[in-house]
């Protein structure tokens, strides 16, 4: 019996356990000619080798796993969000492990001669992942090699490059090769200069920055390797954490020197590094930057003390503040390059990092029981200025150091492009109706009798120290105080409606997660008196799904957990029938409750309901409470629907 790896899946399994099946999204538009961005994309699986199910659209499988000397086709133009033409380079996440024996994979354009470079070295049970960027072969295909032993594979795309962008790659081109017989193990303390310009497919002038993927092995004692520009200064991160016995990759992204070269360096003992140059990023693409702290959940900074201090517990999600910090600018940026370390988990565990949207199902690094692990990652930043993290598998501590940027305009969740009211989402479904809080509450009814001892919600501008970078909805209550809740201008619920309901909501420092007592920010109320038959409520540390109070069936369940200081994505679809009819919920992009049939219905015979939102509590509450909401859609699907 085969056998079977699962920590690069881990992510999947504790953060998006029951999440809807993908469904095939259409590949987004090519960019305007010269534009050249990056255009993210929620992971899609190309090639599974232990479950080809999995593969995005099923259309390429290969059973089993890659034998020695094993060289396999993987298409990927046309596929998971990939257009058929236009796509030069695409950024991909490989996941590797062998049954036995040690082993190296490597992955490169089709059609080209295989590189004398390794993408992953691998030892047996410990699965290695990386993240990749490889220029697309003939037919918009990459190839993956297996050297020896028996070896697993999964290759997700993340997102991709047009042809016509000024970033260049090719076959990765080593620039550097400390073993035995190539240019010397690089000593103690020692910082050794590589020309990079005019060593690869592409010129690498001062002002660029180059792509690199930097491999340590064979350390003589724990050491760390650092890599940066040529006359510069040395980065307090590194790039490679080693101790002896390790084979480690790790990807980086380094600014060129003035005279053409970049600088690698060992902290202590002696070790074997290896750097392969796979692309060359102009100015008019990203910036390569020192590495510099964006996050350390053993010792926040005060920029994100409010993130959370100590080590990150499986399925929790921690929303790291990017723009305008360590580098980065607060305009401008699309995307981020971070080198994300996860540091002595008691068991092996798995971090994943990403911008807007449900989490993804790869992980950006697998950290083995008790080691210490550096991972790379391109992250979308969301409309917000944050990237998230979460860890799965075994609580660690968690390290991001941002190295680089890619240049253009923060974006929602990747694969999920917003649609325009009335215009098909990617799922085929319709956007209905969506707040517009840069215009007001224009699309809301006017409704004062839904204001009882609290001030009427308004639209703000950024708030919260910036976490919220956008206009949005802002409702408070006050101690004692009972309700202020807006109607969206929407038609009546009846029986027959299928609908998604999604809103993005952050509940302000201080708010009562913790409460007892009801307290609702979402209703879909009954006509007439009474309490409704659905609404979504705060208590208990969580988001709850509750209703039937009024009529000898209550029920209430827990939806996920409600975290003040950071957005949170709530999905609730909703089967409309007279005493019958379903829900399903997400939150954060996991689902939570799925075909719930409330006792008394999601509609009470002989009645319809409307939408209400804001808050509605009990007015035995005390402490003060304040929530936003920057996005709220209804829609046919959950593509359609989900916040952006």
């Amino acid at each position: 019996m085969r056998t079977r790896w699962v920590l690069p899946l881990l992510l999947a399994v504790a953060l998006l356990a029951g999440v809807a099946p993908a469904t095939a999204q259409p590949a987004p538009p090519v960019p305007p000619a010269g534009a050249g961005s990056f255009v993210p994309l929620q992971a899609a699986r190309l090639f599974d080798s232990r479950v080809p199910s999995k593969v995005v659209d099923q259309d390429f499988t290969t059973a089993g796993p890659l034998g020695p000397g094993r060289t396999v086709s993987i298409p990927v133009a046309g596929r998971g969000g990939v257009p058929d033409t236009g796509a030069g380079t695409v950024v991909l996440n490989i996941t590797g492990t062998t049954l036995f024996g040690s082993s190296y994979m490597t992955l490169w354009p089709q059609d080209a001669p295989r590189p004398p470079t390794s993408t992953l070295s691998l030892t047996p049970g410990a699965p290695v992942t990386k993240t990749v960027v490889t220029k697309l072969g003939g037919g918009g295909a990459v190839s993956l090699f297996n050297v020896t032993g028996l070896s697993d594979a999964t290759v997700d795309v993340v997102g991709w490059f047009p042809e016509n962008s000024p970033l260049a790659s090719g076959v990765p081109q080593r620039v550097l090769d400390a073993r035995q017989g190539g240019e010397g193990v690089l000593q103690p303390g020692e910082q050794r200069r590589v020309q990079v310009d005019g060593r690869s497919f592409a010129p690498a002038p001062p002002g660029s920055a180059v792509l690199l993927s930097l491999t340590g092995t064979d350390a003589s004692q724990p050491t760390t390797v650092s890599a940066w520009a040529t006359g510069g200064t040395r980065p307090f991160a590194p790039q490679l954490t080693l101790v002896p016995g390790d084979t480690l990759p790790n990807m980086t992204m380094v600014p060129v020197g003035e005279d053409g070269s970049i600088t690698v360096a060992n902290e202590a003992g002696t070790v074997d590094v290896l750097a392969d140059l796979v692309a060359v990023v102009p100015a008019a693409v990203g910036k390569a930057l020192a590495p510099a702290r964006l996050y350390d959940s053993r010792a926040p900074d005060a920029a994100t003390a409010a993130v959370g201090t100590g080590p990150l517990t499986p399925g929790r999600i921690r929303t790291v503040p990017v723009l305008g910090r360590s580098g980065v600018p607060a305009t401008g940026v699309s995307s981020v390059l971070l080198n994300v370390t996860g540091l002595s988990p008691a068991g092996n565990g798995a971090i994943g990092v990403w911008g807007a949207g449900p989490p993804p199902t790869t992980s950006a690094v697998v950290v083995p029981a008790g080691a210490v692990r550096p991972g790379f990652a391109v992250v979308p930043v969301s409309p917000e200025g944050t990237v998230q993290v979460a860890d799965a598998g075994s609580a660690m501590h968690v390290v991001l150091d941002v190295v680089g940027y890619l240049t253009g305009t923060p974006g929602g969740a990747p694969g999920l492009p917003a649609p325009t009211t009335g215009a098909p989402a990617p799922d085929g479904g319709k956007l209905l109706w969506q707040a517009n809080y840069a215009g007001g509450l224009a699309n809301y009814r006017s409704t004062p009798w839904n204001m009882v001892g609290a001030a009427p919600p308004g639209v703000v501008g950024s708030v919260l120290g910036g976490l919220l970078r956008r206009p949005a909805l802002q409702v408070t209550m006050p101690g004692g105080g009972q309700r202020a809740e807006l109607e969206p201008n929407f038609r009546s619920l009846r029986t027959g409606d299928d609908l998604y309901f999604g809103f993005s909501v952050t509940l302000a420092p201080g708010f009562p997660v913790e409460t007892d007592d009801w307290q609702v920010i979402t209703q879909w109320k009954n006509e007439g008196t009474g309490s409704p038959p659905l609404s979504v409520k705060v208590g208990g540390g969580q988001f709850q799904l509750d209703g039937g109070f009024d009529r000898g069936a209550p029920f209430e369940i827990p939806m996920g957990p409600a975290t003040p200081g950071r957005a949170q994505q709530v999905v609730v679809h909703v089967r409309f029938a007279e005493g019958g009819g379903s829900v399903d919920t997400w939150v954060d992009g996991k689902q939570t409750i799925r075909g719930f049939r409330p006792p008394a219905g999601t509609l009470y015979p002989g009645t319809t309901s409307y939408l209400k939102t804001g808050i509605y509590r009990s007015t035995a509450i005390g402490r003060t409470g304040t929530l936003f909401f920057d996005d709220w859609r209804i829609g046919t699907s959950y593509a359609a629907a989900y916040p952006r």
